[in-house]
């Protein structure tokens, strides 16, 4: 999934779900970019934070504590600062602030969360507020080509 834009919301789930397979533990990598200054959609009635970053760590805490909530587990692989491209192409220049590998069980878990009424309404809105710019990958560990 790759945005330009506030209004990077989630690819089609359900394409999604017929390529990745469902019950294999699942990574999913993030490249962000975040914005200077937050901004919330107008509908969105709830607690908000003034900078990017700061809408992605409540987006952070809250998600993982969703993740809990649901009997899911999930565990950080890695969260780091992106200093510099090393190898350019298409996108030479491109900066990322934060790169994320976060592990979950299976896809359908994964999806289970993205899919949750209390996730929508309460948690993405942070995460849309946050970030300038996303790349989200879905990856399963290979053993082996």
């Amino acid at each position: 999934m790759a945005t330009n834009n506030v209004e990077h919301y989630l690819g089609d789930l359900e394409a999604a779900t017929k390529i990745i397979p469902p019950n294999e533990p699942y990574i999913m990598m993030n490249l962000m970019r975040f914005k200077s200054h937050a901004t919330y959609n107008a509908d969105y009635q709830g607690p908000k934070v003034a900078t990017g970053k700061e809408a992605y760590l409540t987006y952070k805490d809250k998600f993982n504590d969703r993740v809990r909530e649901m009997g899911l587990e999930s565990s950080i692989v890695l969260f780091g600062k992106a200093y510099t491209q090393i190898v350019a192409g298409p996108q030479e220049g491109e900066s990322w602030d934060v790169v994320v590998l976060l592990k979950f069980s299976s896809w359908a878990a994964f999806k289970s969360v993205l899919e949750d009424e209390k996730y929508i309404k309460e948690i993405q809105p942070h995460r849309l507020a946050a970030l300038q710019e996303l790349r989200s990958f879905a990856v399963i560990e290979l053993l082996s080509l």
